[in-house]
């Protein structure tokens, strides 16, 4: 919108005033008064220093190893580290002992059963060494004692087994 005719001018806005220039040094104010001020701060800057220096005291007399932050720091992780060393040897596998047992037992039972094959193999052949001498070791021997043990206990748990069977018990009832 324009306006025509007589336009008075409109007084201008005033800026504010400019912050008056910092004073030279050594110039403006009076150096008794900045030794005074120098002169509290430095003394309650000592009353702070002694005051922080009489709690050290009083904390190291209660604790004499308040302040010894690196070996609490070990300390924590030691407590941290040592659960996780002994999880490492006490771990054991719950299956493996069970597994081992199993795998023992399997194999006892391969060798008794390659043993009979090998002993009908032999009887087949004895009539073509009837003459000679038969010689067998020791250690042999104790191999064939042990199979005879464990062939003994196995027959025992076996019959065991069938004692305890509740079906078998059940049926005889009827």
């Amino acid at each position: 919108m324009k306006k025509y005719g007589l336009l008075l001018r409109q007084p201008q806005q005033k800026k504010p005033p400019r912050p008056p220039l910092p004073t030279a040094l050594g110039f403006g104010e009076e150096e008794e008064d900045d030794v005074e001020k120098e002169i509290s701060r430095q003394a309650a800057k000592k009353k702070s220093l002694k005051d922080i220096e009489d709690t050290h005291k009083k904390a190291l007399e209660e604790d004499p190893s308040v302040f010894d932050y690196d070996g609490v720091y070990d300390e924590m992780k030691q407590k941290i580290a040592q659960p996780k060393a002994l999880d490492r040897q006490k771990r054991e596998s719950k299956y493996i002992k069970t597994l081992m047992g199993k795998a023992e037992e399997r194999k006892r039972q391969h060798d008794v059963i390659f043993e009979k094959n090998l002993a009908k193999e032999r009887i087949k052949d004895d009539h073509l060494f009837a003459d000679k001498d038969k010689f067998v070791t020791a250690a042999y021997k104790r191999k064939l004692a042990e199979q005879e043990k464990w062939m003994e206990e196995e027959r025992l748990r076996e019959l065991r087994e069938e004692k305890e069977d509740v079906c078998i018990a059940f049926l005889l009832l009827i």
